[in-house]
């Protein structure tokens, strides 16, 4: 259980100075959270992450820090998240921090935004554990599309900074815990907002183009996934997501339309000889993907 293995981690904990708890609950993946959290626990403290940075209006969809009690594993707070979480995981995740509510929120506030190669500014999506995960290189989540990591040492520690701990849970529901490196003092020459370079832009990007591709066909074409059980949707697309960059298609309708053939032709995608020489017809630019679908038995 979550709450077992969360126990042990959050006991392996230093005490001194001792962590106060947090989460991260993102309403835009569940609309009932904060209000939800705040009414089991009278007088949570919240504040959207994103108010001064994209106005107030973003609050109904936006992620929010919240503190949360010290840990009891027989606390109704904490079973609540232990069950929770792992059925819903891009809604909420863990920190644990010596640093009072203020100082903690200051310092991810600062780290809503990144800065692009061309100096523009982007929001920068932390609390959705896919891009958490792939911004340190959790070693432990096999389910990430994009290993990273895409920070830096320097960054990372800078992003990091404050935090004892920082906890998710992988789309499958396993938990992962975020541990600082041992040199608190790495990320001393970096300032906020983080400096990306186009190779980690371009990484960020893949990490979720999965997601994008299950999030559309789901929209678009439903009837595509209803016979695969959830659990096997998103590494099914991320399996036809690989061989479609084998191919060397770039553009996302090209990917598309790819992923949605394979899941229209299962295995017979590539074990068909008439398939497999026009698709290798397009990955020598010989012809187009969408000239080779027409030709498809």
């Amino acid at each position: 259980m979550s709450i077992t293995n969360l126990e042990a981690q959050v006991r392996a904990l230093p005490t001194e100075p001792p962590p106060q708890f947090y989460l991260i609950v993102d309403s835009a993946q569940d609309s009932r959270n904060p209000s939800a959290i705040q009414q089991a626990e009278p007088g949570t403290r919240s504040q959207c992450l994103l108010t001064f940075v994209q106005g107030p209006d973003l609050e109904a969809a936006a992620p929010h820090l919240m503190t949360f009690p010290q840990f009891d594993r027989d606390a109704a707070s904490w079973q609540w998240v232990s069950s929770y979480a792992p059925t819903l995981p891009a809604a909420v995740s863990i920190i644990a921090s010596p640093l009072q509510f203020e100082a903690l929120y200051a310092h991810l506030h600062s780290s809503t935004e990144v800065a692009l190669p061309d100096g523009e500014e982007m929001i920068f999506a932390f609390w959705d554990p896919v891009v958490l995960a792939t911004l340190v290189g959790q070693l432990d989540d096999t389910t990430l599309h994009v290993p990273g990591p895409v920070l830096t040492v320097q960054q990372r520690e800078k992003f990091l900074t404050g935090i004892t701990a920082w906890w998710y849970w992988d789309r499958n529901g396993k938990l992962h815990q975020i541990l600082p490196a041992q040199s608190p003092h790495a990320g001393n020459k970096v300032t906020l907002p983080l400096r990306l370079t186009q190779t980690q832009v371009d990484m960020l990007v893949e990490a979720s183009v999965p997601d994008h591709i299950v999030g559309y066909i789901n929209a678009n074409k439903p009837e595509l996934l209803v016979k695969i059980p959830e659990p096997e949707r998103y590494p099914r697309v991320e399996k036809h997501l690989h061989e479609a960059r084998k191919l060397r298609l770039l553009g996302m309708r090209d990917i598309l339309d790819y992923v949605c053939a394979a899941l229209i032709y299962g295995d017979e995608m590539y074990q068909s000889s008439v398939i497999e020489a026009l698709l290798e017809k397009v990955r020598m630019r010989q012809t187009s993907l969408a000239e080779a679908l027409e030709q498809f038995p």
